[in-house]
Parts: C-alpha cells; sequence; structure tokens
C-alpha cells in the first residue's frame, strides 16, 4: 500500500465570472496595490489602516465589477490601443527613459509587478473608463437649467485672469 502524496494547492480560484477566473493571489495584488498607493500618499499608519479596513471587503467585489466591465469593452469591440501607447509613452517622457526595455524595468520596480501585467492593467482600466463613459455617462442627461443655475452659483470658479501665450518671436535680419 503506497500512500500517496497530498496535492499542494498553489492558488484557490475565489469567484468565476463568465468563463474568467478571480483567484485568491488575484485579490491579494489587488489589497497590496492599493496599499501601496496609499503609502505613497504619505499618509500615517493610523490612517492607512482605517482606509484599507473600509476597502477590504469590496476588494472581491470591485475585481469583479472590473471584471464585467473588461469583458463588456471587448464584447463591443472597443480599441483603446492607441490611448495605452500614448499613456506609456508619456510615462516614458515623465521617467525621462528611452530605453523600451529600462523603462519595463522601471515600471517594474516601481509596481511590483511585470511590465506586461501592468500593461494589461493599464488596457484594462482605460477600456473600463471607455465603457462607463459609454454605457452609463451617455445616458445622463442634465436639464440646461441645472447647468445655467450651477455656472451662476460658481461664477467666480469659471472666471481666469486674462493672459497671454507666446509661442516663438521671429526676429527678421
Amino acid at each position: 500500500d503506497v500512500e500517496k502524496p497530498e496535492p499542494e494547492v498553489i492558488d484557490e480560484i475565489v469567484a468565476k465570472v463568465n468563463g474568467a477566473i478571480i483567484t485568491r493571489t488575484d485579490l491579494k495584488q489587488q489589497r497590496q496595490n492599493t496599499l501601496r498607493d496609499l503609502k505613497r500618499r504619505q499618509m500615517s499608519e493610523a490612517e492607512i489602516e482605517k482606509i484599507m479596513k473600509s476597502l477590504e471587503p469590496n476588494i472581491l467585489r470591485d475585481r469583479i465589477d472590473n471584471l464585467l466591465l473588461t469583458q463588456r469593452g471587448k464584447q463591443l469591440e472597443i480599441s483603446v490601443d492607441q490611448e495605452v501607447s500614448k499613456y506609456l509613452a508619456d510615462l516614458m517622457l515623465q521617467f525621462k527613459i528611452a530605453d523600451q526595455d529600462k523603462f519595463a524595468q522601471v515600471v517594474s520596480e516601481q509596481t511590483g509587478m511585470r511590465f506586461e501585467d501592468y500593461k494589461e492593467d493599464v488596457t484594462n482600466g482605460i477600456l473600463t473608463q471607455r465603457v462607463l463613459g459609454m454605457e452609463i455617462g451617455s445616458k445622463i442627461v442634465i436639464p440646461k437649467e441645472e447647468i445655467v443655475k450651477y455656472y451662476e452659483e460658481h461664477k467666480d470658479e469659471f472666471m481666469r485672469e486674462e493672459r497671454v501665450f507666446l509661442r516663438e518671436i521671429l526676429i527678421s535680419t
């Protein structure tokens, strides 16, 4: 009688959404990303703990919502490749890095995730925003009276000092 070794659990499926799965590792990564973002804001440990405690119950729900919105975007065949490329190019300019490989390394160090995973997160985030804009934003109708009323009440916020912008000076010789 040979004893079979117990199978080793590598990851655990927490939810299945239209064929896509959410694992315990996905939720852990989401939590770590949120924690890292809060720490970047230079908050106290007490504030971070309080915010994390309030966000903790919603991590799975938020992950499911994002997955559904991403799936809907793919269903609508929305392409965000150009926006993702522009976003990453802007990041490269901010970091003042011209080399793609070095940029991928810096992103990995900053985010703690592989560059491909980061790029997929950016793609899904932009796709999610586009779906929300199309599905929800396009259906929001604000009566003109409310717009005028808001403007009148907040007129000072819309006022700007007169300014002149100069792009170039040509001097003829």
